[in-house]
């Protein structure tokens, strides 16, 4: 009777475990995709943000008889329209212009990335958003 109280009782804790472990994964996995699909979210916000931005310093450079795009520069922008969008927007994201339309005078594509989050900006008869979340597989 003792030798198969024993069993049962170990199948209920192994029983128990299991559970456990199945919970705790479960919470595991939803939590990481509220944190990534959350900040997905207030990165897609910023890059929204980021276009106003270069919006409104290509109409201020316009009178000035210049473009916010520098198709030589490093990030296709110079160093001073770079410290003007990060003192308007006050974050630390990194912006690249890929594209800009002269006839029109705006931006057309542009990545925005912070953390490890990448924004795609792309206007083509209409915006369109591609929210990307990064990860590391190396690092030397």
């Amino acid at each position: 009777m003792d030798k198969e109280y024993a069993k049962i009782r170990r199948r209920r804790i192994r029983a128990a475990v299991i559970t456990a472990v199945f919970a705790v994964l479960l919470f595991y996995i939803m939590f990481m995709y509220f944190k990534i699909t959350t900040g997905g979210r207030t990165a897609f916000k910023e890059a929204k943000n980021v276009k106003l931005a270069l919006n409104m310093i290509d109409i201020e450079y316009y009178s000035k008889g210049k473009s916010v795009y520098e198709p030589g520069k490093m990030h296709g922008m110079s160093q001073e329209s770079l410290e003007r969008i990060q003192t308007l927007l006050e974050n630390d994201g990194v912006v690249d212009i890929i594209s800009y339309d002269n006839k029109m005078k705006i931006v057309t594509c542009f990545t925005y990335q912070v953390g490890h989050y990448k924004v795609t900006y792309i206007y083509d008869d209409g915006d369109s958003w591609d929210v990307d979340y990064l990860v590391n597989l190396y690092d030397y």
